[in-house]
């Protein structure tokens, strides 16, 4: 396949939510990149593939599956030629429990997609990316450092090990950008699924607190962030490669305008 005239980027979780948000923004114009969308669930991806026509392919696979974002790789190279960058945005957060109580197979099942499947992933995808000179983008949190997300062990360390995993990539791949990015709070599946289900295993100021913001209309928007982390996956400085950074933190923020 011949390389596309517009970069081309994978983006993991892309069915809804944050990276649904940031597909949108990197299939648009100015950048109307071609994406391969890599989720769970269809619809979304299948919506975005009707939306921006000739754009988007997309793989339909858990993640957990290391075979799954190879394929995206793949799929990126036999229908679009090249390979632009990852955002790898995808996570689960169950278990939420202490390290006395946490199941320990859902603890691994979480590392499978949260930390193991990227490096799967950048092992078939660094060979495209040194020709490109890309850019790889990873959805962090604030959890990743913070103790006060109790019964967030499993999703934090994982988040901990994103982190490093930015600033181990750029260590070794003196070419390709690398860079972890907290998205902060936003209205996500992942805050439903929080609110609705992991209550009973938080501390009850923190539940409440994200239980509010939701009710009482304050809880942010996925789109500050999705702008930030877009523009970081076609702009992204080799200055910021290797750091992490809060979405909204002064050094990012000449990346908050679409």
């Amino acid at each position: 396949m011949t390389a596309s005239d517009s970069p081309v980027f994978i983006i993991t979780g892309a069915s809804r939510g944050l990276g649904y948000n940031i597909a949108e923004k990197l299939l648009a114009a100015p950048v109307s990149a071609k994406v391969v969308a890599v989720a769970r669930s269809e619809a979304g991806m299948a919506k975005l593939a009707q939306d921006y026509p000739g754009q988007v392919e997309y793989v339909t696979g858990d993640l957990a599956n290391y075979d799954t974002g190879v394929r995206a790789v793949q799929t990126a190279i036999n229908k679009f030629g090249s390979l632009s960058g990852i955002v790898f945005n995808a996570a689960v957060i169950k278990p939420v429990a202490t390290i006395a109580t946490t199941d320990i197979e859902e603890f691994k099942k979480l590392f499978d997609i949260n930390f193991f499947s990227i490096i799967t992933t950048l092992k078939a995808a660094i060979p495209y990316l040194r020709e490109s000179k890309g850019k790889v983008v990873l959805v962090s949190s604030e959890a990743s450092y913070e103790s006060h997300f109790y019964g967030w062990e499993a999703y934090g360390s994982s988040k901990a090990c994103v982190n490093h995993l930015a600033a181990t990539l750029a260590g070794e791949e003196s070419e390709i950008f690398a860079i972890s990015v907290d998205p902060g709070v936003m209205d996500s599946a992942m805050q439903l699924e929080i609110r609705e289900q992991h209550g009973s295993q938080m501390k009850g100021e923190h539940h409440e607190y994200l239980t509010k913001i939701k009710e009482d209309g304050t809880i942010p928007s996925t789109d500050p962030p999705a702008t930030v982390i877009a523009n970081l996956a076609v702009k992204g400085p080799m200055e910021l490669s290797g750091t992490y950074y809060a979405f909204n933190s002064p050094t990012l923020s000449p990346y908050l305008t679409a």
